[in-house]
């Protein structure tokens, strides 16, 4: 899991008067799950998979929603309160739906007229993987204002949501998966109808229901062969290990490892060696994710995690090891190079440095917003002595983390020790130019 570095941000979508935060989580098996879950409504509504950016956000109230760009939020919540992968599958249709119809466009200009920075900077991802926190999942913190303002503009009309929910169906008839997975999250809503707004779940208010969309739903499963729809071999396992990671890093130890007690399943001891080590009880931790390891050698995400689990625990050029497997066996994915580099950087071995560049330059290739990343490339830099680029690295790490003027002092320092007119320094152009407007929009 990708280690935070600095803790600025948060979304506010509860009521008036509420003191909640969300935090946003990057962390590299739920995200490759939630993607394979929304490819192939994706690809067939005609949308590339990776012109979607899918971020999860730790609250425990049942919500998602989508905004500009493209980008689509899910609470952790909603996520583990879906016993079934076709539940969230469900909801990940009718989310597409939305940014099928454009109906997430309309957000850009009420965007633009919040005066909070960093809610901005949330919703259009430029500080994602944000910057010092907890090492579980790669938490990035902070707060705003809290209003009726927020909510508002994230509310979708009734006929945006039949429109959503017709789509839904009809990608998940294309794709052969069922869709009792939406009903059954429509029926979890129904409940609530009872139960005053500020008692609700944020999707409820924000995605208005009404009976007759259950009756549509219903009318669709009850007209259609659910019971030949399967989900692909292997989803179901998938999401076990999902739920059992969050509930691992976001319960408290001894209830993590209460709910999971007994469990010899390969979710439940990857639940048990996570609850573990964030108990600070190492060994345990570490003999049931060795365990794991002997039974899926190839699996890079308990590579990973033992990885962490040393790191985490001052044991740099032990995790050395698990991290560099982890990255050979899934070299494509960002946030575990960024871990890697991360250990590389820490160890204090100067020749570890340019391979930790190397990393980080490979990370940001396929996640540019992340701002751990631009950080540690920042660190790297400097620990090589070489001070334009470190300068420049800073100011696209400030950029991203909401610090205009500090991100202008980098851009100033590094411009004057680079080639004029160079890739590099073009790009600090352009840096200048988007802190500048960011300041002024804030001021």
């Amino acid at each position: 899991m990708v280690v935070a570095v600095a803790v600025t941000l948060v979304l506010a979508l509860a009521p008036v008067g509420a003191a909640r935060a969300q935090s946003l989580i990057r962390d590299a098996e739920i995200e490759t799950i939630i993607r394979a879950y929304a490819a192939p409504l994706l690809r067939g509504a005609g949308i590339a998979p990776e012109s979607v950016t899918i971020r999860l956000l730790n609250d425990s109230r049942l919500n998602a929603f989508v905004a500009t760009g493209n980008r689509m939020y899910l609470f952790t919540g909603l996520i583990l309160r879906t016993e079934k992968p076709e539940e969230l599958i469900g909801v990940i249709a009718h989310e597409i739906g939305h940014i099928a119809g454009g109906h997430h466009v309309r957000l850009g200009d009420s965007l633009e007229n919040l005066s909070t920075t960093s809610l901005v900077a949330t919703l259009l991802g430029t500080a994602a993987g944000a910057l010092v926190g907890r090492p579980d999942l790669g938490l990035a913190l902070g707060s705003v204002a809290q209003g009726a303002a927020i909510r508002n503009f994230m509310a979708y009309s009734r006929t945006q949501e039949s429109s959503a929910d017709a789509f839904a169906l009809k990608a998940l008839d294309r794709e052969n998966l069922p869709a009792t997975g939406l009903l059954a999250f429509m029926h979890e809503l129904e409940t609530q109808d009872a139960l005053t707004p500020e008692m609700q779940d944020p999707y409820l208010r924000t995605h208005p229901l009404t009976r007759d969309r259950i009756l549509s739903v219903e009318n669709h499963v009850n007209a259609t062969a659910q019971s030949s729809r399967r989900i692909p071999p292997g989803w179901a396992d998938l999401h076990a290990r999902m739920l059992a990671k969050l509930n691992a890093f976001l319960r408290p130890p001894g209830e993590a490892l209460r709910m999971y007690q007994g469990r010899d399943d390969i979710p439940g001891r990857y639940a048990q060696a996570i609850a573990h080590y964030r108990a600070v009880e190492l060994e345990p931790a570490l003999a049931l994710i060795d365990g794991l390891i002997a039974d899926e050698p190839n699996n890079p995400y308990f590579q990973e995690l033992k990885g962490q689990m040393l790191f985490e625990n001052s044991r740099v050029t032990e995790s050395l090891a698990a991290y560099e497997r982890a990255v050979a066996l899934l070299p494509d994915a960002p946030l575990l190079r960024v871990s890697l580099a991360h250990a590389q950087i820490e160890s204090g071995d100067p020749t570890l440095l340019e391979p930790a560049q190397d990393n980080l330059r490979n990370a940001l290739t396929r996640d540019a917003d992340n701002g751990l990343a631009w950080r540690l490339l920042a660190q790297a830099y400097g620990q090589a002595g070489d001070t334009a680029m470190a300068d420049y690295a800073m100011a696209e790490t400030a950029l991203r983390t909401g610090d205009y003027p500090r991100a202008l002092f980098h851009v100033g320092r590094a411009e004057t020790q680079l080639k004029r007119g160079s890739p590099t320094w073009l790009r600090l152009q352009d840096i200048r130019v988007e802190a500048e407007r960011r300041r002024d929009a804030a001021d």
